[in-house]
């Protein structure tokens, strides 16, 4: 079953069924950057930088803001926690992945 997949402009819809290597993306979970999430648990970022509750939505604003084009999967789970339907942010690759995490959270 695909995800529901959107871009952050919401006169768009599409629909991407996974997400391989070859795609060119980073896939960004709200987990990355919450503080209640312990390193172990999935979170990404230095505490000091973390956030309680992130959204999809604030991070695809964040990655907007850094003139990326995000593209959100409102329906998508993260490994670690199957049952929680928080969704993801996808971007595209540029520079290394833990740059880009502390842009965006400085951007939250």
């Amino acid at each position: 079953m695909a995800s529901s997949t959107q871009s952050f402009s919401p006169n768009k819809t599409l629909v991407i069924p996974m997400v391989s290597r070859n795609d060119n993306k980073y896939v960004i979970y709200p987990l990355y950057f919450d503080r209640t999430i312990s390193r172990s648990k999935g979170r990404k970022i230095a505490k000091k930088h973390a956030i309680e509750k992130p959204t999809i939505e604030s991070i695809a604003k964040a990655a907007k803001s850094l003139g990326l084009i995000p593209i959100l999967e409102k329906d998508a789970m993260h490994p670690s926690t199957p049952l929680k339907k928080e969704g993801r942010v996808l971007v595209d690759k540029k520079g290394q992945k833990t740059s880009l995490l502390l842009q965006l959270s400085h951007r939250l």
